[in-house]
């Protein structure tokens, strides 16, 4: 017996040893199903908020999904759904306005999910991303690398579109045009390559060869291109100051595109194209006419204080150019749509007090000084522009004109 107990001793140990791998495995085991069924929680909740998928115009659904969405790969990055959850954000970030955002989720993408579906897409997007910020050289690169990497993409027509645009950008003109040789017959970019083979030749200030390749992209009817190309041609006629054929064009493109993006910034061409032949009243007429229609354009700041100065400069008609800057000072036309910081805004409106505080000085009329004043009291520091005239103006400068009106 006891030779037996020392045998049964050992057994009793390895049991225990093996049931408590068992047990510890099993507890691995439930631990990691639970972490990958959290993760799907969390997916299919932030799917449930984002569907439809929410926009801008629904910022508190959109806050929502994106915190959900990121608690998935923060939380779970090693889950199935952590580069979906990654992608999800990153393909709505605006390019443009938030450039540092989207190259780092799609960095993050790319170098942690190198195998997901969306790191092609992704480095793609980091190309088009460098695009907006002017980088193009390091835009084509990442094209270039994607180009490489992923040679039957779906997208891989979409890079070598990008990176001829690119080489446009960068004055490579012979280069471009030979890229987007390669693609006049893909399908799906033969007329976006007609397209940028157009601006091509007008950047090189070919513009009859321009307007050929533009009227193609017209007559091929591609909505995506057609009204651009319209405004493009009108667009060479005023670069050639042919400014009768472009008013021509700018209304055909008003004409057959009312609802572009083009129509609207050709109602403000026509406007500068009547001044530079000097029919002013048909600019300040076409100018008015486009600033009531598109309130919110852009463009309506920098023509507002263009028809202004007609009113002034070239018609002679002081109280409407004062009635224009007026308008501009107390805000009645929307400056945040000049796309401008605050400081740009304040200077648009100093200047615009300023000038209806000169024109009443060159008036000789005592409602100058006033006006001198209020452009102190409201718009206190300097303009941004050191040369400004307004910058010269200070209670000495009210205090001798007072002086010199009373005279």
């Amino acid at each position: 017996m006891s030779r037996v107990w020392p045998f049964l001793s050992l057994l009793l140990i390895v049991l225990a040893f093996i049931v408590g791998l068992i047990v510890g495995s099993s507890g691995e085991s439930e631990a990691s199903a639970n972490y990958y069924e959290k993760a799907a929680e969390q997916y299919q909740l932030a799917l449930q908020v984002d569907t439809p998928p929410a926009g801008s115009d629904e910022p508190e659904r959109w806050e929502k999904a994106i915190a959900l969405y990121r608690s998935v790969f923060d939380n779970y990055p090693d889950s199935e759904y952590a580069d979906n959850a990654l992608f999800a954000i990153a393909s709505r970030i605006d390019y443009k306005k938030q450039p540092d955002i989207a190259l780092t989720l799609y960095r993050r993408l790319i170098n942690d999910y190198p195998d997901s579906e969306h790191a092609p897409p992704a480095l793609n997007a980091v190309g088009v991303a460098h695009f907006h910020r002017e980088d193009y050289d390091r835009a084509m690169y990442m094209f270039d690398q994607f180009l490489e990497a992923y040679p039957t993409s779906p997208l891989r027509n979409e890079a070598m579109l990008n990176r001829a645009v690119c080489l446009m950008k960068k004055g490579k003109f012979d280069e471009s045009r030979a890229e987007l040789e390669k693609l006049a017959d893909a399908a799906d970019f033969e007329h976006a390559a007609q397209f940028y083979t157009a601006m091509v030749h007008y950047e090189q200030q070919a513009f009859p060869d321009a307007r050929k390749h533009f009227g193609n992209v017209i007559d091929s009817g591609n909505p995506d291109f057609a009204a651009e190309a319209q405004f493009n041609i009108a667009q060479s006629y005023f670069s050639e100051r042919a400014y009768e054929d472009a008013i021509a064009s700018y209304e055909e493109t008003i004409q057959n595109y009312p609802d572009s993006a083009s129509a609207v910034d050709s109602a403000f061409q026509i406007g500068w194209s009547y001044e530079r032949i000097k029919e002013y009243q048909a600019a300040v007429d076409a100018l008015k006419t486009a600033i009531e229609a598109h309130p919110n354009s852009r463009n309506t700041p920098s023509a507002q204080v263009f028809m202004a100065k007609i009113h002034s400069e070239a018609l002679d008609q002081p109280e409407e150019a004062v009635d224009a800057y007026r308008a501009i000072v107390n805000e009645t036309i929307p400056l945040a749509a000049a796309e401008t910081e605050d400081r740009a805004i304040y200077d648009i409106r100093r200047n615009a007090q300023y000038q209806i505080a000169h024109i009443f000085e060159e008036e000789g009329d005592s409602r100058a000084i006033e006006e001198y004043k209020t452009m102190l009291e409201m718009f206190p520091e300097p303009h941004a522009a050191p040369e400004h005239k307004s910058n010269e103006i200070d209670e000495t400068y009210i205090h001798d004109l007072r002086l010199k009106l009373s005279e």
